[in-house]
């Protein structure tokens, strides 16, 4: 294949990435303003912070689907999906590798709240929305107590956190060092830890850069490693708990 040749495919993959790109955004703020707005507006009124959570799942898991019409070679591969919906009052740790990671996250677990960034708070209508229904700024421990209880409340009712312990995302795919607050809190909180690996997220919508790659062969795979109970919890330490979580999400049977 002549240099000129590949030279025009990779120009023709570039105006797709960028066209799809600018289609997926715009759906993602436009179907809000085009009217989804009603449907949290009328869930928060109903059902205060619990509808608010609903809306935000249904609303990114028609994100989801629609990043799946768009991109139709990419596949994505959830085999525990029936586990991951009846996961109720559970710390979640999954590694962190792309912008995609949450949003799939909220798409595959019920009731979930987790810590986000401070910019995404500021965001007019989004960041109330995000604080209505539940999520956590790093400020938080500026709070005290109160937001420890606010957390233990939403797991009780049968909520989720989810903690991404690496506290940032990946920039070459290898797992970073794992902090222990997650492990911490689910100790101090008696909730059981589900480990979470999630894979492809960084070839689909990699850091650091501003479009999909829509090319053929991408697969993003959601897989549930284990589950530590309460009891298991309670017999190991911290330290134990993040050694024993980085191993199974360092290993890989692929």
């Amino acid at each position: 294949m002549s240099s000129t040749r590949i030279r025009s495919i990779r120009s023709i993959r570039s105006i797709r990435s960028i066209a799809i790109t600018v289609l997926l955004w715009a759906y993602f703020t436009g179907a809000f303003v085009a009217g989804y707005w009603v449907v949290f507006l009328f869930a928060g009124i109903l059902r205060g912070r619990t509808g608010l959570g609903w809306a935000l799942r249904s609303y990114t898991r028609g994100f989801i689907a629609v990043v799946k019409l768009a991109i139709p070679p990419l596949r994505l591969d959830v085999p525990e999906q029936r586990e991951l919906d009846n996961t109720r009052g559970t710390v979640v740790v999954c590694n962190h590798l792309s912008f995609l990671d949450p949003l799939l996250m909220l798409a595959y677990l019920p009731r979930l709240i987790t810590i986000v960034r401070p910019d995404f708070l500021r965001v007019p209508i989004f960041g109330w929305l995000l604080r209505g229904a539940g999520f956590l700024g790093p400020d938080l421990f500026s709070e005290g107590r109160p937001w420890i209880d606010r957390v233990a409340r939403h797991l009780r009712r049968g909520g989720n956190l989810l903690i991404f312990p690496e506290g940032t995302r990946s920039r070459d795919g290898r797992l970073a060092p794992l902090k222990k607050g997650a492990f911490y809190l689910a100790k101090h909180l008696c909730a059981p830890i589900a480990i979470l690996r999630i894979a492809g997220t960084d070839h689909v919508f990699a850091p650091g850069r501003l479009t999909f790659d829509v090319s053929a062969g991408r697969a993003i795979e959601i897989r549930r490693l284990a589950l530590i109970s309460v009891a298991e919890a309670a017999q190991s330490t911290t330290h134990e708990l993040t050694v024993r979580v980085r191993e199974m999400l360092e290993h890989r049977t692929d």
